[in-house]
């Protein structure tokens, strides 16, 4: 099955809330492919990165989770949380409000969606 995008789901230890997220899955972010190449979108607590690249091994890190998913209009909300959960439904067209962590997004794409791998 082809997808339009991926959603990497990966753990995160680097901030104080870390401990109020599930024990493994505590970050999001998209990569899409594009001319042989790959589209990394990913909103950190300090940034937000949006760059190309070559290789698909340098992106994503072991024990990640990847889930593809094709992408759906969605309206644009006014308000969206300013986090990697929020970036993330918006680029896939998800809208719903109570989806706030990544282990919650994890749930949806993959009741909705199905299509998972992991990385070892």
């Amino acid at each position: 099955m082809f997808s339009d995008m991926y959603v990497v789901f990966t753990n995160d230890e680097g901030n104080w809330w870390s401990n109020f997220l599930h024990p493994k899955i505590k970050h999001c972010y998209v990569i899409v492919p594009s001319q042989g190449s790959w589209i990394v979108h990913s909103k950190t607590t300090g940034k937000f990165d949006l760059f190309n690249a070559c290789n698909i091994n340098g992106i994503i890190e072991p024990n990640s989770i990847v889930i593809g998913c094709k992408q759906r209009p969605g309206s644009r909300s006014l308000l969206i949380i300013n986090t990697c959960v929020g970036h993330t439904k918006q680029l896939l067209g998800i809208n719903k409000p109570f989806i706030l962590t990544p282990h919650q997004l994890y749930k949806h794409l993959r009741k909705y969606h199905g299509n998972e791998t992991k990385s070892t």
